[in-house]
């Protein structure tokens, strides 16, 4: 596996604090045109490969290794991710609907407990970029539940892939580890509504590189004793197996 890289990824914190007057009125930023904002910035520019061999349709499930590390923030990898989509299948908002989750600890002063303000912002958030906000860790249970079910909803008729990380905020770069509670059985769900899983493995060689991988069809996901290790096992397997980039 190629290990974490060296190089530095600002965050483009004059694109996230756009975001603001979004997350004050309900209302959506073009996903399309702020992670391009995002990947435009980066030097060396990526290198996505296997865009060709993805699925005719863009309606899967993308799951990717939550590659985050010192200097290089989620955000990065989403983005690019998400303008790897952009090119293979073209214009259309949002490009990917990424599945988002915030699991940060509750505030506490002596025996006071009180949510954590990342927990309360993250829905507003993830409406101004076209996601869906899910705890998979069991913080507000109530909301994964409306929020599950409108995923589930809008699966039926989903013209552009879902996208998911499925090891959470625990994963970092240069490895590839658990999945979170709750992902075998949604990706399951999701399954059940004809979506095939692509994989999408993340890697560093002097600059970002993206491997995306041939899809597991629905049939062999609900086969497996979990969907959820299947899918990441198949993202190890593109970072594992990469040869040397140049």
């Amino acid at each position: 596996m190629e290990g974490p890289g060296s190089l530095s990824y600002p965050v483009p914190w004059d694109l996230v604090r756009g975001l603001t007057p979004h997350i004050l009125n309900g209302t959506r930023e073009s996903l399309d045109r702020f992670t391009r904002g995002v990947v435009d910035r980066m030097e060396p520019p990526p290198l996505w490969l296997g865009l060709d061999g993805l699925p005719e349709s863009p309606r899967f499930v993308l799951v990717a290794n939550h590659y985050q590390r010192k200097g290089l923030w989620i955000l990065h990898t989403a983005s690019v991710l998400t303008q790897g989509i952009r090119q293979r299948y073209g214009a259309g908002e949002p490009p990917v609907r990424w599945i988002v989750t915030a699991n940060w600890p509750p505030l506490r002063l002596g025996p006071l407990r009180a949510p954590n303000p990342g927990d309360l912002l993250l829905p507003r958030v993830a409406h101004a970029l076209s996601c869906y906000p899910v705890a998979f860790a069991g913080a507000n249970p109530a909301r994964t539940a409306r929020t599950v079910r409108r995923l589930l909803s809008d699966a039926r008729a989903m013209e552009r892939p879902v996208g998911l990380f499925p090891e959470g905020v625990a994963g970092v770069a240069g490895t590839v580890g658990r999945p979170l509670p709750g992902v075998d059985r949604l990706l399951r769900l999701l399954a059940e509504r004809g979506l095939p899983v692509v994989p999408a493995g993340v890697s560093e060689a002097g600059r970002f590189v993206l491997r995306f991988g041939a899809a597991v069809a629905p049939e062999e996901l609900l086969a497996a004793p979990d969907a959820a290790v299947l899918a990441l096992d198949r993202v190890r397997a593109l970072i594992d197996g990469s040869p040397t980039i140049p």
